[in-house]
């Protein structure tokens, strides 16, 4: 996770799906992220969580991550990215 335009940190972290909703064409799928032993995240990050966004198939179109809930300033680098995609298309939701 870095802020945008910040140099790339990568970060290891385990995932948990926390809920999946419809909204239209759209497949909202929610997870909560926790950092691995001994890692920590950046101070400024409240209480992360990821937003991965899928069309009702099953394709990813966005993976965002929140703050408290909402957009935030952070984002995931390639690899973290390529996890969470990974973890969300193994998920029976």
């Amino acid at each position: 996770m870095m802020k945008y335009g910040a140099e790339h940190i990568e970060h290891k972290f385990t995932l948990s799906f926390t809920e999946s909703e419809i909204r239209g064409q759209w497949r909202d799928v929610f997870l909560a992220i926790h950092p691995e032993d001994g890692e920590e995240f950046p101070a400024d990050l409240i209480e992360p969580s990821i937003l991965v966004i899928c069309n009702l198939e099953g394709e990813i179109v966005q993976v965002v991550l929140h703050d408290e809930g909402c957009d935030c300033e952070f984002q995931f680098t390639f690899s973290e990215k390529v996890k969470i995609e990974s973890y969300v298309q193994q998920l029976r939701y």
